[in-house]
């Protein structure tokens, strides 16, 4: 997100889209933990100030209605 973001929420299948996840403002952007169970798939978003929108760079998919989502496969368990 932008370093002009005032609130960046990141949210999504891993906690069932609450909105729950507020990340941290920080000297070089934003930062968070999420926990996602090992080798699980999971699609997020990012809710900046209000606006819901995706990362850059990060891969995507749509959703079953046709949203853009990003989305994270977690490894394995060692």
């Amino acid at each position: 997100p932008s370093s002009d973001a005032q609130d960046v929420i990141v949210t999504g299948s891993f906690d069932g889209w609450s909105s729950s996840t507020h990340l941290t403002k920080t000297s070089s952007g934003f930062e968070g933990t999420a926990r996602v169970p090992y080798g699980a798939k999971v699609a997020y978003k990012y809710i900046v100030d209000g606006r819901w929108t995706t990362a850059d760079g990060q891969p995507t998919e749509f959703d079953p209605v046709g949203n853009v989502n990003n989305v994270y496969s977690a490894p394995a368990a060692p």
